[in-house]
């Protein structure tokens, strides 16, 4: 390798930008970049990976999604709703049946 050339491990992110394992050893200017997967780095994309890609996708389409104020009253209406049918059940199993007076 030339001293003017150094060869750096980095994760390339979704977004395309390039996170450095360290800062090079190089002076400032203009340098060259070529970039190749590394055989060790190649692994299959996972749930998460796909939902960040969606996630970026819709933000670059200005997609602004619900807010958490929203998803917490959602989530609140669906716990009351679910409380009030845990109720009606526990009343309906502890209700004498028709036969057993």
């Amino acid at each position: 390798m030339k001293a003017d050339e150094e060869t750096i491990q980095a994760t390339l992110d979704g977004s395309g930008q390039l996170q450095l394992d360290h800062v090079p050893h190089l002076p400032p200017g203009p340098v060259s970049v070529t970039i190749r997967a590394s055989a060790s780095a190649v692994r299959r994309r996972g749930l998460a990976d796909v939902i960040r890609e969606i996630a970026a996708e819709q933000r670059s389409r200005g997609f602004q999604g619900r807010s958490a104020e929203d998803l917490r009253a959602e989530d609140d209406a669906r716990s009351a709703d679910d409380a009030d049918r845990d109720e009606e059940l526990d009343s309906a199993r502890h209700r004498p049946l028709a036969g057993d007076a």
